[in-house]
């Protein structure tokens, strides 16, 4: 490596946009990775049906398969549920913090114009009121499904 393409190398490291930019491509490598590691997971479970289908071994059941033959929903579909409620309180609970974080700093610096920053909270709210909303609607569903009302008949 020449001098020349060492000075030019240290003034894009010295680029005040290296850490955004380092911060996305993490997180860009990170998100490919996972996709990555669960097309690759399913192809390995799927190669290994493939083999025992051709040899002939009866293949066992996915967990969804099992799942639905007793009437069940999923570890998948439920970790979802339980997922989409934790999001749904953080940001409840995250916007309450931001809009009462404006609320005393208006108190502290004794301007009221600080405390138009508080209505930047209604979006992290809105969006965690509406998935917890989603939650209670799923579980609802999921009640009426697997709740099969018996009829007493008597001959």
């Amino acid at each position: 490596m020449n001098i020349a393409a060492f000075a030019l190398f240290l003034n894009a490291i010295d680029s005040p946009f290296i850490v955004p930019v380092a911060g996305c491509a993490m997180i860009l490598g990170i998100v490919v990775a996972g996709i990555w590691s669960g097309i690759r997971n399913r192809e390995i479970q799927s190669t290994e049906r493939l083999a025992a289908i051709a040899k002939g071994v009866p293949v066992p059941p996915t967990v969804e398969e099992l799942a639905i033959m007793h009437g069940k929903p999923s570890a998948d579909s439920t970790r979802r549920r339980n997922n989409i409620r934790l999001a749904g309180n953080i940001l409840v609970i995250g916007s309450i913090s931001l809009a009462l974080f404006f609320f005393i700093l208006t108190i502290i610096i004794r301007q009221r114009e600080i405390m138009s920053g508080a209505a930047v909270a209604l979006i992290p709210f809105g969006i965690g009121a509406a998935l917890l909303y989603d939650v209670r609607t799923q579980n609802r569903e999921l009640e009426e499904s697997t709740h099969t009302p018996t009829t007493l008949t008597r001959s």
